[in-house]
C-alpha cells in the first residue's frame, strides 16, 4: 500500500482534488507512512451535476464553467504549495455524463489537470479507507461506511481478513442532488410527498440489497456506522446546536431519531427558511433534505441505529491509499 518511488525521505507533500456532483474538494497534506498532516483544504460548491438527468445525461455549460473556474483557482493553490504528487478524481456526475470527455479535456487545457474518472467501486473503497485509517475508527470491528454524495450513496463494508483493506458494498443512485431534482425537494413539501420520496429511496436500496451485495451486507447489519459527505457534516452541525467546527463535527454521533427529526423539520420549510437554521450551510439548504432522506434509507437498509460523522472523505482516502500503511493496532493520523 506504500508508494516508495520517491525514496525514503518523508514527509511527502501530496494533493488530491475530488470532483463531485455537488462540490469540488481539495486537500494538500504532508504525508508519511504513518500519518497525514493537513496543509490546505478547501471545498467549493459548483453543482457540476445540475439538471444532468433532465438534460439527458449532458453536463450543462454553466455548471461546467463554474467547475472549471474553481479548478483554475485550485491549480493556483497547487502552484503555491508545490506538491510532488497530485491526483484528481471525478465521481458520479462524470461517470454518467456523455460529454464528460469534453469536460476532462477542457480541465487539462485550462488548468493542466489530469482528471481520472473512477468507478463507483473504487470511490467506495477509497471512502472506506479514509475512515478506516482515521484514529477515531481504526480499531472498530466490522466497520461500515456510508458515503452520501450528490448523485449516489454508497454503503461499504470490509471483506476478507482483518486489515486487508478489501471492501464490498453497493452504490445506489440516491443522492442529495438526485433526489432534490427528481422530487422537487428544494421547497417545502407535504407529509404525503415526503412519504413518497422516502418510499422511493427505500425501494431503491432494497432492490440493490436483493442483488449481489445482499449476502455480504446482511452480515454487517446493526450497530453504528461511520459516514462521510456534506450531508453528514451538515446534519451534525444542525443537531449539535449549530457548531460547524470540524473539530466538533468529526466523530459526532447522529442517532436515527435525530435524523428523522431533522427530516421532518426540513420538509416543512422553504429554502430561505432552512437557511436560518443554525449550523446549516446556506449553500446546501436546497439539497439537504434529499441528502437526509438518502442517509435515512441507507441506515435502514443495514439496520443501523446511528452513524458517527467523519469530516474526511474520498480525498483523504486517495492519499492514504497511496502512501500509508493499513492499520494493525492503533497508530495516529491528523
Amino acid at each position: 500500500m506504500i508508494d516508495t518511488r520517491f525514496g525514503a525521505e518523508w514527509p511527502r507533500r501530496c494533493a488530491c482534488i475530488d470532483i463531485g456532483t455537488n462540490s469540488i474538494k481539495m486537500l494538500i497534506a504532508d504525508v508519511t507512512p504513518e500519518r497525514a498532516q493537513r496543509v490546505y483544504e478547501n471545498s467549493v460548491v459548483t453543482r457540476l451535476g445540475e439538471a444532468l438527468t433532465a438534460n439527458g445525461g449532458i453536463l450543462g455549460d454553466a455548471p461546467m464553467q463554474r467547475t472549471l473556474n474553481a479548478l483554475e483557482q485550485m491549480s493556483v493553490e497547487l502552484g503555491r504549495n508545490n506538491p510532488e504528487y497530485v491526483r484528481c478524481v471525478g465521481t458520479a456526475a462524470l461517470r454518467i455524463a456523455t460529454n464528460a470527455p469534453d469536460f476532462v479535456a477542457a480541465a487539462h487545457e485550462r488548468c493542466g489537470l489530469e482528471i481520472e474518472i473512477i468507478p463507483g467501486s473504487e470511490e467506495a473503497r477509497l471512502s472506506y479507507l479514509a475512515v478506516a485509517l482515521d484514529p477515531v475508527w481504526r480499531n472498530l470491528p466490522n466497520l461500515k461506511v456510508i458515503d452520501v454524495g450528490g448523485g449516489s450513496t454508497e454503503i461499504i463494508v470490509p471483506v476478507g481478513r482483518s486489515g486487508s483493506g478489501e471492501t464490498s458494498g453497493l452504490s445506489v443512485s440516491v443522492g442529495a442532488v438526485a433526489l432534490t431534482e427528481r422530487f422537487g425537494l428544494d421547497q417545502a413539501i407535504s407529509p404525503d410527498q415526503l412519504a413518497a420520496v422516502r418510499a422511493e429511496a427505500r425501494g431503491l436500496f432494497a432492490e440493490a440489497e436483493r442483488m449481489d451485495s445482499r449476502a455480504i451486507l446482511s452480515a454487517h447489519h446493526g450497530g453504528t456506522a461511520a459516514g462521510v459527505g456534506g450531508t453528514l457534516t451538515t446534519l451534525a452541525a444542525i443537531c449539535n446546536g449549530g457548531i460547524r467546527d470540524p473539530a466538533v463535527v468529526h466523530g459526532y454521533e447522529l442517532s436515527t431519531a435525530a435524523i428523522e427529526e431533522a427530516i421532518t423539520r426540513l420538509a416543512g420549510r422553504t429554502v430561505p427558511e432552512r437557511q436560518t437554521i443554525p449550523g446549516l450551510d446556506p449553500r446546501r439548504a436546497d439539497i439537504i433534505l434529499g441528502g437526509a432522506v438518502a442517509l435515512s434509507a441507507a441506515l435502514e437498509a443495514i439496520e443501523c441505529t446511528g452513524i458517527r460523522v467523519s469530516t474526511r472523505g474520498l480525498r483523504w482516502g486517495v492519499l492514504y491509499d497511496r502512501f500509508m500503511r493499513l492499520p494493525r493496532t492503533g497508530g495516529d493520523t491528523h
